[in-house]
């Protein structure tokens, strides 16, 4: 029976003022980091100190305005098997969200809600890329309460049992832990999955706007190019190592950001099992409580970054319904990190609860046919050669040329790399270029195949199969036509008697 204490419109408590304060604050930096050189070249000309400070105080003041019409509007309550949330200030919204529909629960405590001892607790839903409902600055007792009638109730459901013979199947389960990962992990975790996507973008604005002949003429700049004329450029081996000493030294600062981060935000981390739900604990800064049920799981990706291949170490991402999936741009975290060949051997048995029944990742896969390569490959070599042969030998044609034969190196090395592999009832996708990924897709949560013949690949039996899922699609191309049909096959014999819900 739901609680009747959830079952009214009750309002979150003023504290959760905070936590709209500074989401609304949020959503401003996301979307003006353009802004930064603008800044950045104003402050180098000198603002207005009295302007300034009144336009610091009015942002502050409209944040926090905002913030509190935002809490006095903001309504939820349980109800019929749903969570209705009402909110917004000039336009209104009320909706509601089946339990059965709930794909996740997550408790997080951010650092300033620490102190007072209270959580926000995320709610998600399937086909939605924000999270459904935050109900923020609720008390650890009555958060345990939500959670459980939310997640329980949600899980039960996808899994055709109900909470009492949940609640009863729970001491047969493993409780206990799956994987705990250390600081020494989660410092590797962060040096090989480090993104500079963002930092060059901020980075390459700030730079931008440097006077680079006055910074050349410092005597900084001076004493440093005298010592490398004497010291350096002696001889042609000295400068090599001394370029991938610094390109090296450069990674290893940029990194520190991506490392800081991964520690903070999962150290320290520790994956259990409790009737085939996964929980994750961890967060140095705001604590997080992250809850998984197997069955839900639409994909899995193994992922080895190129310096995760130099160090062997990979990352295991549990991808659900397409635009909720726990580990999506960064914001969720229901991920494995630094994980090992032999360790995902060790973990992959114990998710009991998983569709797919892999034990191990494979130590082969059948690759894709030559032709996808030289049919993406010969038209800029085309393009370069007749560039060359019209404007002869030049900086842009030189330019071109270097291009067109990056980016054929680049597909060639694509190319090795995708491949399949077919193993009972899951099937292997391998990409990539550097580095190399591995998806385990079990056919029995396959929603529809595609199996497209262009007429040179019906000369020569290939096909292209589309494979679609609740996460995605995925495809493989080029590759033989009896392979195709097989898996195809496969996926609809495992699926046509099955009304399980996939999602």
């Amino acid at each position: 029976m739901m609680s009747k204490r959830f079952s009214n419109w009750a309002s979150l408590s003023p504290w959760s003022i905070i936590s709209f304060s500074l989401q609304t604050l949020k959503t401003m930096v996301n979307n003006g980091y353009a802004m930064i050189p603008i800044v950045y070249t104003g402050w180098q000309q000198g603002f207005s100190s009295p302007w300034m400070i009144i336009a610091i105080v009015s942002v502050i003041i409209a944040i926090f305005t905002f913030a509190i019409a935002q809490w006095a509007q903001y309504r939820y309550r349980l109800i019929d098997a749903k969570l209705g949330i009402k909110q917004g200030i000039l336009f209104k919204s009320a909706h509601e969200i089946p339990l059965n529909k709930i794909q996740n629960v997550r408790l997080e405590q951010p650092l300033y809600f620490r102190p007072l001892g209270l959580f926000s607790l995320v709610v998600e839903t399937a086909g939605s890329k924000k999270d459904e409902a935050v109900l923020s600055a609720i008390n650890y007792r009555q958060a345990m309460q939500l959670k459980k009638q939310l997640f329980q109730r949600s899980a039960a459901t996808t899994n055709g049992i109900n909470v009492q013979e949940l609640s009863q199947t729970d001491s047969i389960n493993n409780h206990g832990v799956v994987v705990r990962k250390s600081l020494k992990d989660l410092l590797f975790f962060g040096l090989y999955q480090n993104n500079l996507f963002w930092l060059s973008i901020i980075s390459g604005s700030i730079l931008g706007q440097l006077d680079w002949s006055k910074v050349g003429q410092s005597p900084l700049a001076v004493d440093a190019l005298d010592w490398y004329q004497n010291n350096i450029a002696t001889s042609l081996l000295n400068e090599l190592l001394f370029g991938l000493l610094a390109l090296v030294s450069l990674y290893l600062l940029l990194s520190l950001i991506s490392i800081t981060s991964a520690v903070l935000k999962y150290h320290p981390y520790q994956l259990s099992l409790r009737h085939n739900t996964l929980h994750r604990t961890g967060g140095l800064l705001a604590k997080q409580q992250d809850a998984l049920v197997l069955a839900r799981v639409q994909l899995i990706r193994f992922e080895q970054p190129i310096i995760g291949r130099i160090i062997k170490l990979w990352t295991v991402n549990f991808k659900q319904v397409q635009g909720t999936e726990v580990e999506q741009m960064a914001k969720r975290h229901m991920l494995i990190p630094s994980m090992s060949q032999q360790q995902i051997a060790e973990t992959l048995p114990q998710l009991t609860g998983l569709s797919s029944n892999a034990s191990a990742l494979p130590t082969h896969y059948n690759g894709i046919y030559f032709g996808w390569f030289w049919r993406r490959a010969l038209l800029p070599v085309v393009i370069s050669i007749i560039a060359l042969l019209v404007a002869g030998p030049n900086p842009f044609t030189e330019l071109l040329w270097l291009g067109s034969m990056v980016f054929v190196i680049g597909l060639y090395l694509k190319y090795r790399q995708w491949g399949y592999h077919l193993q009972g009832d899951d099937l292997w996708i391998h990409t990539g270029v550097l580095g190399q990924s591995w998806q385990l897709i079990s056919l029995k949560k396959v929603q529809h195949v595609c199996i497209s013949q262009t007429l040179g690949q019906k000369k020569k039996q290939l096909a292209t199969l589309y494979i679609g899922l609740a996460s995605g699609e995925q495809k493989i191309p080029y590759f033989p036509i009896e392979d195709a049909r097989l898996i195809a096959e496969t996926a609809l014999s495992l699926t046509k008697h099955d009304h399980t819900n996939w999602i």
